[in-house]
């Protein structure tokens, strides 16, 4: 009888000691997976913290807080036409005030960095402006396929320069989507291959005392009062332009202006 008591003695022992070391191995195994979880989430956040840093430092010129400016004209067969107007409310900050000049400071992401393009004012100006057709407002299609200037064949071209002492640049292909850089010149022209693409009219005038608004070639101009603020749809030219305006500024006089 006693040894019989013994031996299930020596079972029940038997099987706590086994379920005693199945405990333990769950135990640890607990143990174990709170930190691997903490250190994965704190992997995740620096790493999101990281791109985070990385996209901001990446994020292009013009952003919302610049104020910039280009020079533009438009000259077909040799001939600049008058400055053009905005065809109706602003809604990317890329706009003129029929003076001669792109003003760009981006309302949307949609138009900072390579948003702030050629396209985006021709689209606010309702000028049609395609690698091979050319229309302004209301005007007639300036097409490669069969447009002549003086009985020659003409072509759309652009010509951008960096500022007034700059030699300047034809672009290749793809107009709309150059993104104008602070301070530029640009000449869109429908005239045959290998014109001299002068400067536009307006290449003195790029202000310099607004933020964001460098020299030109040390041609600009500062202007009296400042433009106004982002978001305003406010289109038509000033009506009281500066007495130091240049007699070379071919926008149009507002006076009886409706």
């Amino acid at each position: 009888m006693g040894r019989a008591s013994s031996s299930k003695r020596t079972k029940r022992a038997a099987r706590m000691a086994r379920a005693a070391g199945r405990g333990a191995g769950a135990g640890a195994g607990k143990n174990l997976a709170w930190p691997v979880a903490m250190a994965a989430v704190v992997v995740l956040g620096v790493t999101l913290v990281l791109l985070s840093r990385g996209e901001r430092a990446e994020a292009a010129a013009p952003l919302l807080t610049d104020h910039w400016h280009a020079a533009y004209g438009v000259s077909v067969c040799g001939e600049f036409q008058p400055p053009l107007a905005d065809a109706g409310e602003d809604t990317s900050g890329i706009h003129t005030h029929q003076d001669g000049l792109i003003h760009i400071h981006p309302f949307s992401t949609r138009y900072t960095g390579d948003g702030a393009t050629l396209g985006a004012f021709a689209e606010q100006v309702g000028m049609n402006l395609e690698d091979d057709r050319l229309q302004l407002p209301g005007g007639e299609v300036h097409a490669n396929d069969n447009g002549q200037c003086d009985g020659k064949p003409a072509v759309v071209q652009v010509k951008v320069w960096q500022g007034v002492g700059d030699e300047g640049r034809l672009l290749e292909s793809d107009f709309a989507d150059y993104a104008l850089p602070n301070g530029s010149l640009v000449t869109i022209a429908f005239a045959p291959v290998g014109a001299d693409l002068p400067l536009p009219l307006s290449a003195g005038t790029v202000p310099q005392d607004l933020p964001g608004a460098a020299p030109v070639g040390g041609q600009g101009r500062p202007r009296a009062e400042p433009e106004a603020e982002a978001g305003s749809t406010t289109t038509t030219p000033p009506q009281d332009p500066p007495p130091s305006a240049p007699s070379t500024t071919s926008a149009p006089s507002t006076t009886g202006a409706p």
